[in-house]
C-alpha cells in the first residue's frame, strides 16, 4: 500500500509515452447477492488505455504469443473495455464464449461527472468525490487530484485526475486500486480485431446463446469433448452443460443494468 500511495504522489513525474499498470481490486455480488473477489488491469500507454480482468488478460498475452485463445470462462465477459483519449472513444469489447468470436459495441455515452466539495484520505492520498450515472447505475468515484491521469476503471474517465476507487450506490460493484507497476513493454496491449455491433445484437448474442450454447458448434460441424479446467475428459451430457451454462448467466449480475437480459 505504500508503495502504492508513493507512486501515486510521484505520478505527475511518469512521462506520458511509458506503459502503466493500474491493478484494482473488485468486490462484486452475483444475482443471488454472493460476494465474489476479482483482479482487473487498467493498462495505460500514453493516450490509450484497456481494462480486462486478470484472465482475460492472460488469455491475450496468449494470443498475442502463441496465436490460439486460452480456455475462458462459459458466459460473456462483463466488463472488458478499452479507450482512446485523444477521441474520446470507448469501446466495450465481447468474445463469445463458444466460438470466441469477438465484438464491440461503441460506448457513446457522455458521462456527465458532478464534482463534490467532499474529500477522503484513501492512505496518504487525498482524494476528492464525483459522482454520475451510468448503465441504470448511480455512481460514486473518489479520484487523486494530483494525478495528471484522467482514467479510471472499465468505461469510467473524464474526472481531473485518476480514479482510486469507484462504487455504485446498490453495493453490486467496489473497484480499489491497489497496486501500480511500470513497464517498458508494448506488448500488454493485444488490439483486438472484431465486428462493431450494437446494444440490441448484443442482447441477442446473449439470448441465443442462454437457448443453445452449442448452436455455433454444431452449425459448423466441429467435433468437441468434453474436458475440466485441466483438460480432463469429464462425463457430462451436453443437456447437463448447457443447464449449467444457463444457470451461471441467471446468477450473472451485468453492470449495465439497463441492458440485461432477461432470462426465462
Amino acid at each position: 500500500m505504500k508503495a502504492l500511495l508513493f507512486i501515486l504522489l510521484f505520478i505527475s513525474n511518469i512521462l506520458a509515452a511509458q506503459n502503466i499498470t493500474f491493478i484494482y481490486e473488485l468486490i462484486f455480488r452475483t444475482e443471488k447477492k454472493d460476494v465474489k473477489q476479482e483482479y482487473y488491469y487498467l493498462d495505460v500507454l500514453g493516450k490509450q488505455s484497456v481494462f480486462r480482468s486478470e484472465k482475460a488478460r492472460e488469455a491475450d498475452s496468449l494470443m498475442q504469443k502463441n496465436g490460439y485463445w486460452q480456455r475462458r470462462q462459459p458466459i460473456f465477459e462483463n466488463m472488458y473495455s478499452f479507450k482512446n483519449l485523444i477521441s474520446n472513444t470507448v469501446y466495450k469489447s465481447i468474445t463469445h464464449p463458444s466460438m470466441y468470436d469477438l465484438y464491440y459495441i461503441n460506448i457513446d455515452d457522455r458521462l456527465q461527472w458532478q464534482i463534490l466539495s467532499d474529500t477522503m484520505k484513501i492512505g496518504d492520498v487525498e482524494c476528492q468525490k464525483a459522482v454520475t450515472e451510468y448503465g441504470g447505475r448511480k455512481w460514486i468515484a473518489w479520484f487523486d487530484r494530483a494525478s495528471p491521469l484522467q482514467d479510471g476503471p472499465y468505461i469510467f474517465y473524464g474526472l481531473p485526475g485518476l480514479i482510486v476507487k469507484l462504487s455504485d450506490d446498490k453495493g453490486d460493484f467496489d473497484f480499489d486500486l491497489i497496486k501500480i507497476k511500470k513497464s517498458d513493454k508494448n506488448n500488454m496491449f493485444y488490439l483486438r480485431k472484431g465486428r462493431e455491433i450494437n446494444w440490441d445484437i448484443y442482447k441477442k448474442l446473449q439470448s441465443d446463446y442462454y437457448n443453445d450454447p452449442f448452436a455455433e458448434v454444431k452449425a459448423r460441424n466441429i467435433k468437441t469433448k468434453v474436458g475440466d479446467v485441466n483438460g480432463n475428459p469429464v462425463n457430462l451430457s451436453f443437456k447437463e452443460i448447457t443447464g449449467n451454462i444457463q444457470k451461471q448467466l441467471k446468477e450473472s449480475n451485468p453492470i449495465e443494468l439497463d441492458k440485461a437480459v432477461k432470462y426465462p
